[in-house]
């Protein structure tokens, strides 16, 4: 089996939607690619202990 290769796709924004990717790009030390990838991971949450309904 073989892997496909990844293609690139041109998106246009809005003005102060860059704006946004911009800045995100400038204070994380990266590029509008890496912003757009660190804006769309979503945040690794800690699993939660299961609540104990016995002291209700």
């Amino acid at each position: 089996m073989t892997t496909p290769t990844p293609g690139t796709k041109k998106i246009r924004v809005d003005e102060e939607v860059f704006d946004v990717l911009s800045r995100t790009a400038s204070a994380r030390g990266t590029d509008i690619n890496g912003a757009l990838r660190y804006l769309l991971t979503p945040p690794a949450m800690p699993a939660e202990p299961a609540e104990d309904r016995d002291e209700e």
